[in-house]
């Protein structure tokens, strides 16, 4: 059954509990700060990114310049940026971009991610994968596997997968958290000095892939999705906002998503701009003796029933522009 995004969102955020419950975080444990999550993003361009998780990362900086790296975008991003994403999992919010919770999945290495309409997620939340490092060939991310079944041993302390759960509370683990988040911070340091070149290089090569698909398609697929995610919409003055399905905003209806209106239909609020060339493209609707003109025909945005009708040149003439009716007498 395809995941809503709404059911996606508790999905990243209820795993990211879990994992900071267990200390498993790929980096240690995230103390609820801007600074702790920028921290834990440049060291996780560090371990290789692939070309899916870039478009990620430069949705949420909003950064689409080809020329630079994530690495670079990460590090350059102002640090209060990550303030939205904290105060949702500190509850200071009960909502938050969905670009928040794309990075946060990408944080935790969620399997499947970015959300995909139609697409169906169960987390996994009892299965706990390494962390996963760059094929250059594919551009995507692949599991690094030992013919010993054990890890070298310096790579023994790399911090394992995503999804996992003991039950463990989370209110038992803070006290513990302080004294390993420096370990963890220090550890995580150590592996990417051991690895700078090799990841340096990988992360070259998957740069050059993300280039070789061309501008139009990163962008297409960075501004397509996320923003009708929620598969509703509703009237805000002049024009439709996509919104959730379940969220509610007193006195106003939410009605089924259509994204062609939030795109073209628009309330026109200069009138006196229209002239002849509008016949054919502009619509309007006449009530309590007051016009209102749309870019768009079909039903008025408010008192549902009403349809809209296409203008003329008689509307024009007497109601738009009054003083360029001709005599003709």
């Amino acid at each position: 059954m395809a995941t809503l995004f709404i059911d996606y969102e508790r999905l990243v955020r209820q795993t990211f509990e879990q994992k900071q419950a267990n200390n498993k975080l790929p980096y240690g444990s995230l103390l609820l700060t801007p600074a702790s999550f920028k921290d834990a993003c440049v060291m996780r361009c560090t371990q290789g990114i692939s070309r899916r998780d870039e478009k990620v990362v430069r949705a949420f900086c909003g950064d689409l310049d080809e020329s630079k790296s994530c690495l670079s975008i990460i590090q350059r991003y102002d640090t209060d940026k990550f303030k939205p994403l904290v105060n949702y999992l500190n509850g200071k919010s009960k909502k938050t971009d969905p670009k928040n919770i794309e990075l946060l999945a990408w944080l935790i290495d969620l399997p499947g991610r970015p959300w995909e309409m139609g697409k169906s997620y169960s987390g996994e939340p009892n299965a706990d994968p390494p962390l996963s490092d760059t094929n250059p060939e594919a551009g995507e991310l692949g599991t690094i596997e030992y013919p010993t079944g054990n890890p070298p041993a310096n790579e023994r302390n790399t911090p394992a997968g995503i999804i996992g759960f003991t039950g463990i509370p989370i209110g038992l683990q803070r006290e513990n958290e302080k004294e390993s988040v420096e370990t963890k911070t220090e550890e995580a340091g150590k592996q990417v000095k051991k690895g700078r070149s090799t990841k340096r290089l990988a992360a070259t090569v998957v740069l050059s892939l993300v280039l070789a698909t061309g501008g139009a398609w990163l962008w297409k697929s960075i501004y397509t999705g996320p923003d009708y995610s929620g598969g509703c919409m509703y009237w805000s003055e002049d024009h439709y906002k996509p919104i959730a399905c379940d969220q509610k905003i007193p006195n106003v209806m939410i009605i089924a998503l259509d994204t062609v209106k939030v795109k073209n239909f628009r309330k026109i609020t200069t009138p006196d701009t229209i002239t002849y060339l509008a016949i054919g493209k502009v619509w309007y609707s006449k009530i309590d003796n007051k016009f209102e003109f749309y870019t768009s025909g079909g039903e008025h945005p408010i008192v549902y029933g009403r349809r809209l009708k296409p203008i003329t040149k008689y509307i024009i003439d007497l109601y738009i522009h009054p003083g360029t009716i001709t005599n003709s007498n």
